[in-house]
């Protein structure tokens, strides 16, 4: 019998609350900087030994510009706006719950984080897109299960 795969497209990242619209992508990485600790201990066989000092996340996200998200789905304006507002926004993903746009109520992750890049493309005779990039600000905890099927 073979295993489920997690399908990427039921990856659903909510930034302030909404689900992104059209989001033809998303790549979420979490990164920890490690310290050495070099005791006598160590030393005498050589090997290093490592310890975790900080994490970090960063989330990478492209779509296409919707004209008329508002109230369901965060449009590109919205997004700036939070963007040069300079503050943290909440931000969840998980996987979509159902055949619905939305993220399962329990599972997945939370946190806060800074928007840092906001990029539109504009190319004629082609949809609008837009990618953005955001990383944590404070700690990212898992709401339930994590990212997976339940």
């Amino acid at each position: 019998m073979g295993k489920k795969v997690f399908d990427g497209s039921d990856l659903i990242l909510s930034i302030g609350g909404k689900a992104l619209g059209y989001s033809s992508g998303c790549k979420i990485t979490t990164t920890v900087e490690t310290g050495e600790r070099v005791t006598k201990e160590s030393a005498s066989s050589k090997w290093k030994e490592k310890y975790v000092k900080s994490f970090s996340e960063s989330i990478s996200a492209d779509g296409f510009v919707l004209l008329d998200g508002g109230a369901e789905m965060p449009t590109y304006d919205q997004l700036k706006a939070m963007q040069l507002a300079g503050e943290p926004v909440e931000v969840n993903y998980n996987i979509r719950e159902g055949a619905g746009r939305e993220g399962k109520s329990e599972g997945g992750y939370s946190g806060n984080y800074l928007i840092t890049s906001l990029e539109l493309d504009g190319q004629a005779s082609d949809d609008a897109k837009y990618s953005v990039q955001l990383e944590n600000s404070g700690a990212v905890t898992s709401t339930g299960f994590g990212v997976r099927a339940s």
